[in-house]
């Protein structure tokens, strides 16, 4: 009894109901805002209104590629046929276990590694030392993981997926034709949210063994770690950061061995974060004060429209599940990665991989 009276006496308490009230104020305009989500969250564009005519929209070049690039059907390739991916440990999210899967179904000669967060420390610890410290300074796990993978690449090669990412068709091509390849976002990603174009992403990658790139990223990682925002630390734009320093320190072509190859968003990132679009109409609604390239961005929105679907050139599709935030994936338990992918392999400190 004296518990429930000193909870009513703090519950009347005027911070308390100011409290209250303003959770109750920022809990309606949130319901609001996800509802206005949701009627928008499929992409459909068409009701854009742009103060454009017919014919002024029809003048506008479309953002997405009109021809794709020829890859090899045969050869050697020039990056190992392995899977990367990472978790905090071997107990996989069902809701993810049918992408994962889905790298071997497709991709059924090439090995598959996962890294937990502790195979991960100790192959920093082995073979990165001077790393160390600034790897256990990151105060969030997606910090870790997005060092983790530049590492990965650099000591091992191969291709690094996240666990939202499925794969729809084999990679042979790709490594046979690039030595390191980085993809980008889709196009309307870094227009409509900070006015540049080309931001490439992180959430896939594949590259050769000891690649300077990736020396360059892993190099760097120190000099960004006091970035506040982790796209900015180790994500997207710290990648984006470095491969434009890298590409126009070196000058090389993309198909060198120590070339860098960005590739076009159909190919790995074929659709639109569903996240975005509530963002992109407000970006559009406020046509006149964009500049040229956001225009064409909105032109392309409501010419395409934003729910698409893979291309028959795609290679991956990335399904945007934002795994680094903290909320349930699903209700229903983890699967263990050795169900899941009975040839997994997982590091092990002094060992051979």
């Amino acid at each position: 009894m004296a518990c429930k009276a000193r909870y009513m006496e703090a519950l009347c308490r005027r911070d308390t109901t100011k409290t209250l009230f303003l959770c109750v104020i920022i809990i309606t305009v949130m319901h609001f805002i996800i509802k206005f989500e949701q009627i928008h969250e499929h992409g459909d564009y068409k009701s854009l209104d742009l103060p454009l005519t017919d014919t002024e929209i029809s003048n506008y070049q479309p953002l997405y590629l009109k021809e794709f690039e020829i890859f090899p059907s045969s050869g050697e390739v020039r990056v190992p046929r392995i899977i990367h991916q990472t978790w905090k440990d071997t107990n996989i999210p069902m809701k993810l276990t049918s992408w994962v899967r889905s790298w071997l179904k497709v991709n059924t000669d090439y090995q598959y590694y996962l890294w937990t967060d502790e195979s991960a420390r100790e192959l920093i610890k082995e073979r990165h030392p001077t790393l160390l410290k600034t790897f256990d300074s990151y105060t969030e796990g997606i910090r870790r993981a997005d060092a983790l993978r530049y590492v990965i690449l650099y000591e091992f090669g191969g291709v690094y997926a996240d666990m939202d990412v499925e794969s729809l068709q084999n990679l042979d091509p790709m490594l046979r034709k690039y030595a390191c390849f980085v993809p980008q976002e889709p196009y309307e990603h870094p227009i409509l949210y900070g006015n540049f174009e080309h931001l490439v992403i992180n959430a896939l990658m594949g590259c050769r063994p000891r690649h300077p790139f990736m020396k360059m990223l892993i190099d760097n990682l120190p000099y960004f770690s006091h970035m506040w925002n982790v796209l900015d630390s180790t994500g997207p734009h710290f990648l984006t950061n470095v491969y434009r320093r890298y590409t126009d320190e070196t000058h090389l072509e993309p198909i060198n061995d120590n070339g860098v190859y960005l590739a076009p968003a159909e190919y790995f990132f074929p659709t639109i974060d569903p996240s975005k679009h509530f963002w992109f109409r407000i970006q559009c609604s406020n046509f006149n004060k964009l500049t040229d390239i956001q225009k064409q961005a909105c032109v392309t929105l409501k010419r395409v429209g934003g729910k698409r679907k893979p291309l028959n050139v795609s290679f991956t599709e990335h399904h945007w599940i934002h795994t680094y935030l903290n909320f349930r994936i699903s209700l229903k338990g983890p699967v263990d990665i050795h169900k899941i992918v009975p040839s997994v392999k997982i590091y092990k400190r002094n060992s051979s991989m």
